[in-house]
C-alpha cells in the first residue's frame, strides 16, 4: 500500500460518532515468529470470561512506532488457523483502497478505539481489569483483535462496503472468520463468551459457537436500540472488566 497520509475524514461511525484516523508508520519486516512468542506471555491468567466486541471507526490519534506489536489472538491459534488469520490480514492490508491504513505507530486496542460505546468504559476499568477477562474485538482489518494486541489507525469497518471486498462483514464471514473465532475460543478454553457484537459485527462470525464444546455462549440484544445502545454497552463491558463475572 501507498504510504501516503491518511486524511482527516469525518464521517458518522456505527456508534453515532465520527470517523477520524491518525498517521502511524508499521513495520513490516517484523519477525512474525518474534512477535507470536512475545505476544501471548506466558504469565497472563487463562480467560474464564471472553466478551466479543466491535471496533469503533472513530480512532485515538498518537501511538509509537516504536511499540512492540501484540497480537494474543495469532498467539493462540493452531500454526495453520493462524497461517489462514495472517493470509486475510495482508490481502486486507495490501488490497485496501490507498490511505486506508497508514503504516506505523501502534496502540493497544482498547485505546485505539473511541467510539460512544468505548467512551462509556472508565479507564479504571482497564487499568483494574479482571484478570480472568478478556475483550475480543472484532476488526474489519485484523478479523479479530484481543483488548491489548497493537493495532495502527485504520479507516476500515465491518459495517461498511470496502473495494474491493465489498461489505466487510461477509468477506470476512465468507473466508472464515467464525471458523477462526471457534478455534481461538477452543484454545483458549475459557468457561463462558459474552457477545456483545452489534448486529453488523455479528454478521461477521455467525456460526462460531455451532461446534463449541463446554463454553457456555451469552448473546445480549438491545432490540430497537440501534446506536443509543451504545453507552449500555460500554457500561455492561466496564461491569464485566471489574467485577470479572457476567
Amino acid at each position: 500500500m501507498a504510504g501516503g497520509e491518511i486524511p482527516h475524514r469525518r464521517d458518522q461511525d456505527q456508534d453515532g460518532g465520527t470517523l477520524g484516523f491518525e498517521t502511524r508508520d508499521l513495520d513490516s519486516a517484523r519477525s512474525q515468529e518474534l512477535m507470536h512468542d512475545a505476544a501471548f506471555p506466558t504469565s497472563m491468567a487463562k480467560p474464564e470470561i471472553v466478551v466479543l466486541i466491535p471496533e469503533s471507526t472513530r480512532k485515538a490519534r498518537g501511538g509509537s512506532s516504536d511499540a512492540p506489536e501484540v497480537d494474543s489472538i495469532a498467539a493462540a491459534l493452531p500454526s495453520t488457523i493462524r497461517a489462514k488469520l495472517e493470509g486475510l490480514r495482508e490481502e486486507v492490508l495490501h488490497k485496501s483502497p490507498e490511505g486506508s491504513v497508514r503504516p506505523g505507530g501502534l496502540l493497544p486496542a482498547y485505546r485505539r478505539f473511541q467510539g460512544n460505546m468505548y467512551m462509556s468504559i472508565p479507564e479504571e476499568a482497564w487499568a483494574q481489569r479482571a484478570p480472568n477477562v478478556e475483550i475480543v474485538i472484532v476488526s474489519g482489518l485484523r478479523g479479530l483483535v484481543a483488548s491489548q494486541d497493537t493495532v495502527p489507525a485504520y479507516a476500515l469497518s465491518m459495517a461498511e462496503p470496502t473495494p474491493p471486498f465489498g461489505k466487510m462483514n461477509r468477506w470476512w464471514h465468507d473466508r472464515g472468520l467464525p471458523q477462526i473465532l471457534a478455534s481461538y475460543l477452543d484454545s483458549i478454553h475459557p468457561s463462558l463468551v459474552v457477545d456483545l457484537l452489534s448486529l453488523e459485527y455479528r454478521q461477521s462470525v455467525v456460526g462460531y459457537s455451532a461446534d463449541l464444546n463446554g463454553i457456555d455462549v451469552q448473546t445480549i440484544h438491545f432490540p430497537g436500540m440501534g446506536r443509543a445502545s451504545q453507552p449500555l454497552r460500554g457500561e455492561r463491558i466496564a461491569r464485566i472488566l471489574q467485577s470479572g463475572t457476567a
